[in-house]
């Protein structure tokens, strides 16, 4: 899932990380205010990486930035989306750890494709710009 720039290999790694944590909070769902700090960091970490690869884009002349910047605000409401229908779930469920056990297999599920089908279908396409010029 490497894409050849540092920094942007670096953050799909956290991302990976994050996507993990929140998987381990759906295991041990007694306590819902770690679905809700596991889903805080998610997404501010998501927008600053989206933010710094665009970044890099530009700076680097990406002819696909256009597409890539669309695709990342279509990923970041799909992501609020997920996160408010959690919310609601468990507001609307007693205890509201029933909730997180009920859809932990959908979360999972979204999360992992929402983040292996961006990288690969979309950040791999980056490849070509970093591959066999001086990144740093």
């Amino acid at each position: 899932m490497n894409v050849g720039h540092p920094e942007i290999d670096a953050d799909h790694r956290y991302l990976i990380h994050l996507i993990n944590t929140v998987e381990l909070v759906l295991r041990f769902p007694e306590n819902p205010e770690h679905m809700k700090l596991a889903f805080d960091e998610l997404e501010h970490y998501a927008a600053e990486h989206f933010a710094r690869e665009e970044k890099i884009q530009i700076s680097w002349g990406y002819s696909h930035y256009d597409e890539h910047q669309q695709e990342h605000r279509r990923l970041l409401e799909s992501l609020s989306l997920l996160r408010r229908m959690m919310e609601k779930a468990m507001a609307e469920t007693s205890p509201p750890a029933d909730a997180l056990r009920e859809h932990s297999g959908y979360v999972t599920d979204f999360l992992r494709k929402w983040l292996v089908d961006h990288v690969m279908k979309t950040d791999l396409k980056m490849i070509d710009l970093f591959k066999g010029r001086k990144v740093f």
